[in-house]
């Protein structure tokens, strides 16, 4: 063990060598040095375990002593040395990092043995404790707090040389469903993969950081240009394309990146990263593997999403919401065979609110759970209050949101509101799209087979515009497909869109599903289709949503051919 004695007075220092000599250790190496200077002169040649430092010295007295001895190495332990029994002084000191503080001339060898290796000890989980406060536990890498002291003097540095910062913001793109497939264990190893490949792929002096979860930052200091920080970007963006290996299998990993500049977009740490955390989301919101920069319009964009978040709250408060409902007809009889109910917003301010200007908001703040429960219920009130008004009702079928379908009692949710409103399940029919179900099948089967038994009917809505997958359709338990008003729009004119309709109808007759062509909006459409064996149309043909009250009169002659009753409806309400 090498110790440092920092002591002017020769016969303190001599006191001191004899009575580590009477303690029996064998291990010491004892320098002595007289000055504050020589000692942290050898401080920084490196080599010891602990310094044994006076507080009185010809260059230095005090806790300037000690901010010396720290300065020349912040991680060396440090056992204070003092002619003065004076507590205070050392609760101060103590409290100031030094590890330990003794009295001159009282303490015997075994006593000075052992406040040097607790000193050692304390150091040592000082510096642990601090480790862990500035490093992520998984990665290895430092974790936020530890990322903003070193943004905050990056940008010290860039200042005074005149030079620019770069942040990055990065998130992965799918990592839950990662976790959902392959366990929490599979999702670590990814994180640490991930970690390690993107420092492989940073310049020395880059400071990469794991912010928490799936996310990561990146400050890049010394650029002339923010253009620069693009080609860091794309060395970023490029390192991912490689798939990882997680237990066995080949994982593909993609990333948004937001990225700011100092002083461009700010200052200031904590503001820089949320300039950084906004544009990340503005490239997650335009696809896998892409990067923005930060710009004013997208933090006016956030103040506008978040004053459509606290109004979305309010109106789920208020009741504002209300449900018009589209005709589905019989392909054959032309007769009235169901429904879908369609969500409207009667907003004070913004008017008839559509749900493309909202949904996706929902869907991101977590407002659409709710939300989805309301419809599910509101559906269930009126087909109960249709019942009681001697209406013979069609089934109606809801859109159901990823959110929504993740959560764990779903299916008990559905089934207890369904109860209470005193509805046959077999008049509610849930619709969900290809990408829902394939973010982890063995999850979704299992939903999907619990709502079955409930005896609910399950769609497949917008069918072949994701990546399907035609062994699940085997796998699931499903009733219906529905036709993309997409492959719809171009019958007629697209021979391609033609026999891709065709080819989704004969799948489904082979399988014994059902069939609904969304978009149906002339006759030439609904001729091609009844040819090709579809089974029932959905469109601006037979009608533009309603409301509730306006669809009475259908459900009053649904028994009638529905062509024939459709001149005389009135249909006010449009998508």
């Amino acid at each position: 063990m090498k110790l440092l004695l920092i002591e002017d007075n020769t016969t303190d220092a001599e006191f001191l060598a004899a009575s580590l000599r009477r303690s029996g250790a064998s291990d010491i190496d004892l320098t002595h040095v007289a000055t504050l200077k020589e000692g942290t002169l050898a401080i920084r040649k490196g080599g010891y375990d602990v310094v044994l430092l006076d507080m009185g010295l010809p260059d230095g007295s005090g806790m300037e002593c000690v901010e010396a001895v720290q300065e020349a190495d912040a991680d060396m332990p440090i056992v204070v040395l003092s002619g003065q029994d004076d507590e205070e002084f050392a609760l101060d000191i103590l409290n100031k990092g030094v590890q330990d503080y003794l009295v001159k001339w009282e303490g015997k060898g075994r006593l000075i043995m052992r406040s040097i290796r607790y000193a050692i000890e304390r150091k040592r989980s000082e510096q642990h404790l601090q480790y862990l406060a500035q490093y992520d536990s998984l990665t290895g890498i430092p974790n936020r707090q530890h990322l903003t002291e070193q943004l905050d003097q990056a940008i010290a540095r860039a200042k005074r040389a005149g030079t620019k910062v770069a942040l990055f913001y990065m998130d992965l793109d799918k990592f839950k469903a990662v976790n959902d497939m392959l366990g929490h264990d599979a999702g670590d190893n990814l994180l640490k993969e991930v970690a390690q490949r993107l420092y492989l792929h940073t310049r020395a002096g880059d400071v990469l950081a794991r912010l928490g979860g799936d996310e990561f930052a990146l400050v890049i200091e010394g650029l002339k240009e923010a253009g620069d920080a693009e080609s860091i970007a794309l060395n970023v963006v490029n390192s991912l394309h490689e798939p990882f290996i997680i237990q066995g299998r080949e994982v593909a990993v993609t990333a948004a990146i937001g990225i700011t500049v100092y002083p461009d977009d700010n200052s200031e740490a904590s503001v820089l990263l949320k300039n950084a955390d906004i544009a990340m989301y503005q490239a997650k919101e335009s696809g896998r593997n892409e990067f923005r920069f930060f710009t004013e319009h997208m933090h006016e964009k956030l103040i506008q999403r978040h004053k459509l978040e606290q109004d979305i709250q309010s109106a789920l408060h208020l009741k504002q919401f209300a449900l018009v409902y589209q005709p589905k007809v019989d392909m054959q009889t032309h007769r009235l065979t169901g429904m879908e109910a369609l969500i409207r917003w009667n907003c004070p301010d913004r008017g008839l609110v559509r749900p493309a200007e909202f949904i996706r908001t929902a869907e991101e703040s977590g407002y659409i759970v709710p939300l989805g429960y309301w419809i599910i219920g509101d559906v269930c009130r009126t087909l109960k209050k249709w019942s009681a008004d001697g209406l013979k009702i069609a089934p109606v079928s809801v859109n159901v949101s990823v959110k929504q379908f993740q959560q764990p009692d779903f299916p008990e949710r559905v089934e207890e509101i369904l109860e209470v409103h005193e509805i046959d399940p077999s008049l509610l029919e849930l619709e969900m799209t290809e990408g829902l179900l394939m973010e982890d099948t063995d999850a979704a089967q299992e939903c999907l087979s619990r709502l079955k038994a409930i005896g609910l009917r399950i769609a497949i809505d917008d069918f072949g515009t994701g990546n399907s997958c035609l062994a699940y359709l085997q796998k699931f338990p499903i009733d219906i497909l529905k036709i993309d008003k997409s492959f719809v729009d171009e019958i007629g004119q697209n021979t391609d869109s033609e026999h891709i309709c065709r080819a989704i109808i004969s799948l489904a007759q082979a399988l014994n599903l059902e069939t609904v062509a969304e978009g149906v909006e002339t006759e030439r459409q609904l001729e091609f289709l009844r040819e090709a064996g579809c089974d029932i149309a959905q469109g601006y043909l037979f009608g533009q949503p309603i409301w509730g009250k306006e669809i009475v009169e259908l459900l009053d002659h649904s028994q009638n051919n529905f062509a024939s009753l459709k001149p005389t409806i009135s249909f006010k309400s449009s998508e």
